[in-house]
């Protein structure tokens, strides 16, 4: 196998890992080397959608196995979700990104100071108590900023949680919801980037997609050992991580 495609398996199979542990990361990860090989970031978005599917089935199938998903939990963030991927994808097919993105990092940036204190607060499952909130809300703002290069995981699986509900079932319901509205977003990148894309988005971004078939199986188990606690840490912390050089750009644009 020629090194570089070696290079995006591994790069398919860490982001996998991370997204299916913590319900974030595949769709921000994968955007970004594609972006970074040089591919146009519409293009790149709707490639990763492209691939989402298969990994999103995958995952979402080994968060079931180990009995990580809420389905009524999930069937109200699968409508609202597929609307806003309808309108993100449509948006992102004619926007640049730098326009909309540093809003998505902003809104991701306070979520992860939000998703830390609690963690820090954190007294066990019982922390959480009864779940309230609008999930379908969620799935639509999930949907919407999912287009623009990985925002479903955060935003969903973020909200979830701070809305009150186990982490292990929202990462578990955020990921098997997903493959179905990826699949709508793809379709709607092919009617405007033309269904030639679905088919060229090149031997990159399928072995980042090889990769990730083989990590979503390791992540679900992960995700049904690992303590609430340290999964809510640790999305708090890759959602400041990935989103602060947006934010602080933004910021110095402004200034």
């Amino acid at each position: 196998m020629d090194v570089h495609l070696a290079l995006y398996v591994a790069i398919g199979f860490v982001a996998q890992l991370i997204d299916g542990a913590i319900g974030m990361g595949y769709g921000v990860i994968a955007t970004t080397v594609l972006v970074a090989s040089g591919m146009p970031p519409a293009m790149a978005s709707a490639a990763v959608h492209v691939t989402k599917m298969p990994t999103g089935i995958a995952s979402g199938l080994s968060h079931w196995k180990f009995r990580n998903v809420d389905w009524a939990l999930c069937r109200k963030l699968i409508l609202p979700g597929i609307a806003g991927g309808i309108v993100g994808a449509s948006v992102i097919a004619w926007l640049p990104l730098q326009i909309v993105r540093p809003l998505a990092a902003l809104y991701l940036g306070i979520m992860g100071v939000l998703v830390i204190l609690r963690a820090i607060r954190w007294k066990g499952t019982a922390s959480f108590g009864q779940p309230h909130g609008r999930p379908g809300f969620i799935g639509l703002l999930g949907g919407l900023f999912d287009s623009f290069g990985g925002g479903w995981g955060p935003i969903v699986t973020t909200s979830l949680v701070m809305q009150g509900r186990e982490p292990r079932y929202a990462v578990g319901s955020a990921n098997a919801a997903e493959p179905i509205i990826a699949a709508v977003q793809a379709a709607v990148f092919a009617v405007w980037l033309g269904t030639g894309t679905l088919t060229t988005i090149g031997s990159a971004a399928f072995a980042i997609m090889f990769g990730a078939l083989a990590g979503a199986p390791v992540a679900a188990f992960l995700v049904n050992k690992l303590p609430g606690r340290l999964i809510a840490g640790a999305v708090g912390v890759t959602l400041i991580g990935v989103n602060i050089p947006t934010v602080l750009s933004l910021i110095d644009r402004l200034l």
